[in-house]
């Protein structure tokens, strides 16, 4: 039923035999199927002269519908080829044609061999206008095929009967559709049939495509979903089961098989199919709706056929002979349920499951749907659709039960003890009062004296000791166990260890300690650290009623940027309220700047550089330069500024602020080596399409930055990411590849997958794949960079705008032209524009539409687009940004020609 399908490469040109796709020097040709079809049967017999009777016979079965169909499709074939392959094929005059070149073959994988004589460009019986694309599946009794409309691309299914019983199977299937689509208040969730054939062999169902199965849809989109949204998904499963149960029709087959998935796993959509095993609870509905009973014989009695389903996925019940009812249906969905949240579709549920799924009410939920005995199951599919819905609310249910228990046991134990000391109590409490009232005045003054003294001295005591001991007598290498070699962070984080001891009675002071620890963790980028500190500080000052003092605003600021310099906006931005609410209320003069500096934090993390400069600079304007205690500080945010300048597209303001800063830092002596290193690294960006010069100041910063930061400092990894830039811009591929490669790998090493710089770093190394004429390696990155970039920022930020860019580009060189267009309709010029400013990017997204309409053949609306764009976007200026959509525009335009 299967033979060897091959990739055959000649010249530069390459045809697959399984995806039937014709790239010519590496790019997708398009070309009629005919034409390819006469194309893969010269290959086939390469270097031997093919009449022209052999190509009408087998590529038309000897139908012409037009005069000259052989040689028309031969002159649209070279045209495909390019001059440069377009001489392999030769005219035999009067006898036919011969592929005249070396040719290589590569088996790329099994075709499937129709018994019913179906192929791959046939024609659909009876039906004219659609031909077959690819088998999607075949069974004992029937073979399943992907079919097109020849003019309008529309695909549908058709499965067709190989024996009596899968037509019976077919018809059952009709009516039950029907059934579910007249019923139904929104059928959407239930593939549609459109028409049948059941009077003349080959006998078929055909359906309208509703996507690939749950199980191939997974394998490419589930790693993507969290638990949220794997319930999200199967409750558009289950919602669909139990409309079905409504109007009276088991499934009694579900499995992943025939649950089907389209949209990506931003915007998945459900459909069920194959009803072909169903059965109607109620007859008498197919009378009420005025449907014909096909398929519906007495044969199908309560108890039979009980266990054709999968058995992965039939019910305990069954194998004794039992009748399906709903609860069965029930019990395959648990299955179905268990397979999505364990993130591995098909597996079976083996002892010891339990240990793949962590929340214990979905764990219980599972039990109950999957449980052996039908009279402990779940009732209906409803109700697990609920309890999944509710998952929240029981969640807080289970918390506040728990939590009444807990404080039930004890107020027991306090009872218990407070009846055993009760006669001992009552009897100390008369000479206590007595006692009390007499020493209360006389001591009262001096006590109050005494006390705050006291506080003082050992307040000043306890910080004296704290910085001798914990921070400086922790850096001597005669003191620490690792000697000379002791980093700061080591001695930061012993010193943390000590400060609950040093100052446990002495809070307010505990909380200074915390909150400047925490910005030094977030300097040497412990964030981790870093949170827990001012998590901790701003804890203790609120419970002590100061969390709108001074250092308690200082905290929360620091607080927000951690969370935004970790990807993580959105508590950013609620602590970034939290902190503009509090500091309108402070008289601190320092509360403008604090708060502009947090805020420019966030707007960075968005994307948003613009805005971020605005804030910058009113955070910079606010402090005083001359402070000691100010200065480090004021340097910190204008290396920041210079950054954001460039990001912002303002080159100029960004080279001239830089360039002050040198000097000044300069004139400081050799003790801010370090902020020229960052102060040239912050700087590069500025130098426009000068690369020598960028290059030079990289690698003049990138010593001092890696002795001083460490190899895997933020500011270390910025810096190899912008010698990718300036390798990127060169045009030097194999040097930026590389560099794309190790930045990606060090900061999703070190941020992991949950921050927004992982992804980012992701698709600039798709970018440059692409850019180095590599777009089908880079289309998986980014598919999955932009993907995640959503999910994360959002579809309207600019990083996920500059997303949907790059990858829509390399859906076109790669022939996915309707991926392509889907995301060219998201596509925001002014998102785009806010993250990088070119002031092309109308053109730029023009140039794609274009690009995608001379794909699909639509040269008229084609040629326009192309034209404006081309003129927009041909300066240099304009190239920086937009990239390989001019080169890729100007070849589509080309073609038009």
């Amino acid at each position: 039923m299967e033979r060897p399908a091959f990739c055959y490469r000649f010249g530069t040109a390459e045809f697959d035999e399984s995806r039937f796709e014709l790239r010519v020097a590496g790019l997708p040709a398009d070309v009629e199927r005919r034409a390819l079809e006469v194309l893969a049967y010269l290959l086939q017999h390469a270097g031997e002269v093919v009449t022209k009777e052999e190509l009408l016979r087998e590529v038309w079965a000897g139908r012409i519908t037009v005069d000259k169909v052989l040689p028309n499709a031969i002159n649209k074939l070279r045209r495909a080829l390019g001059e440069a392959n377009a001489s392999c094929i030769s005219t035999q005059a009067r006898v036919g044609y011969r592929l005249d070149a070396a040719v290589a073959r590569t088996a790329v994988g099994r075709q499937f061999v129709s018994t019913l004589a179906l192929e791959a460009g046939q024609g659909v019986p009876g039906r004219a206008s659609f031909v077959l694309l690819r088998p999607l599946g075949r069974t004992a009794g029937s073979e399943v095929w992907l079919g097109e409309h020849q003019k309008t691309r529309e695909q549908r299914v058709y499965k067709f009967a190989l024996d009596a019983d899968r037509l019976r199977a077919l018809k059952r299937e009709v009516t039950l559709l029907r059934l579910l689509q007249e019923c139904l208040d929104d059928a959407s969730h239930v593939v549609e049939v459109l028409d049948w054939n059941f009077e003349t062999a080959p006998f078929f169902l055909e359906c309208r495509y509703g996507g690939a199965t749950l199980a191939e849809w997974a394998e490419a989109h589930l790693p993507d979903l969290d638990t949220g949204a794997r319930i999200a998904l199967f409750l558009q499963i289950a919602d669909a089961v139990a409309a079905a149960h409504a109007v009276g029709v088991l499934h009694k087959d579900l499995k992943p098989a025939n649950v089907l998935v389209s949209g990506d796993a931003g915007a998945p959509h459900v459909r069920l199919t194959d009803f072909g095993s169903g059965r109607l609870l109620d007859p008498d509905r197919l009378a009420q709706a005025g449907i014909t009973r096909l398929g519906m014989t007495v044969e199908d009695r309560p108890g039979g056929d009980a266990t054709s389903g999968t058995p992965l996925y039939v019910a305990p019940e069954l194998f004794t002979g039992q009748a399906p009812t709903v609860k069965s249906d029930v019990y395959a969905l648990g299955v179905v349920l268990y397979q999505l949240l364990a993130g591995r579709v098909g597996q079976p549920m083996a002892p010891g499951w339990e240990a793949q799924v962590g929340d214990e009410l979905l764990r219980e939920d599972l039990r109950r749907a999957t449980d052996g005995n039908p009279e402990r199951r779940l009732a209906s599919v409803a109700e697990l659709a609920d309890r999944l819905r509710r998952l929240d609310q029981r969640r807080a249910d289970r918390l506040e039960q728990q939590r009444a228990q807990e404080a039930q046991r004890r107020e027991r134990e306090l009872l218990a003890r407070s009846r055993a000391r009760r006669p001992l109590v009552r009897a100390l409490f008369a000479v206590l009062v007595l006692g009390i009232v007499a020493a209360v005045w006389l001591q009262q003054q001096a006590v109050k004296a005494r006390n705050q003294a006291g506080v003082e001295l050992e307040r000043a005591t306890a910080l004296a000791r704290f910085l001798d001991e914990d921070l400086i007598g922790r850096s001597n290498p005669l003191v620490s166990a690792k000697g000379p070699d002791a980093t700061l962070r080591e001695v930061l984080l012993s010193a943390r260890e000590r400060a609950s001891d040093r100052f446990g009675a002495q809070s307010d002071t505990e909380a200074a300690i915390r909150g400047s620890l925490a910005s030094l963790f977030g300097a040497i980028d412990l964030f981790q650290d870093a949170e827990a500190e001012a998590r901790r500080a701003l804890e203790l000052l609120e419970r002590d009623g100061a969390g709108a003092s001074r250092s308690a605003l200082q905290t929360r600021a620091v607080l927000v940027r951690v969370l935004g310099r970790t990807g993580r906006l959105r508590e950013a931005e609620q602590q970034l309220q939290a902190l503009e609410r509090l500091s309108a209320a402070s008289d601190d003069p320092r509360a403008r700047p604090r708060v502009a500096t947090a805020r420019s934090t966030l707007l960075i993390g968005q994307g948003d550089y613009a805005k971020a400069v605005v804030e910058l600079r009113a955070a910079i304007d606010g402090l005083d330069g001359a402070a000691a205690g100010e200065a480090a500080q004021r340097d910190a945010l204008r290396l920041e500024l210079i950054n954001a300048l460039a990001l912002a597209g303002q080159d100029a303001q960004a080279a001239e602020e830089g360039r002050r800063l040198i000097e000044e830092a300069q004139g400081r002596g050799r003790d801010n080596e370090l902020l020229v290193a960052l102060a040239r690294l912050a700087l590069v960006r500025a130098q426009g399409e000068d690369h020598a010069a960028a290059e030079r100041l990289l690698l003049d910063a990138r010593p001092t930055i890696a002795a001083r930061l460490g190899e895997n400092h933020t500011r270390h990894l910025q810096l190899l990411n912008e010698l990718l830039g300036v390798a990127f811009r060169r045009g030097d591929w194999p040097r930026a590849i590389g560099w794309a490669q190790t930045v990606h790998e060090r900061v999703r090493a070190k941020f992991g997958d949950g921050h927004a710089s992982t992804h980012v770093t992701l698709l600039n190394w798709a970018r440059t794949l692409a850019e180095a004429g590599r777009a089908a390696e880079a289309a998986d990155k980014a598919r999955r960079a932009h993907e995640a970039l959503r999910r994360l920022a959002g579809a309207g930020s600019p990083q996920t705008q500059d997303a949907a860019f790059v990858l829509a580009l390399i859906e076109l060189e790669i022939g996915e032209t309707g991926r392509a267009q889907a995301l060219i309709e998201q596509l925001d010029p002014d998102a785009l524009e806010s993250g990088r400013a070119t002031g092309t990017w109308p053109a730029a997204i023009d140039a794609l539409r274009g690009i995608a309409l001379q794909r699909r053949g639509d040269a008229a609306a084609a040629r326009p687009l192309l034209d404006a764009a081309l003129v927009a976007l041909k300066s240099e200026e304009a190239l920086a940004q937009p990239g390989r959509v001019y080169v890729v525009a100007r070849q589509a335009r080309e073609r038009l020609r």
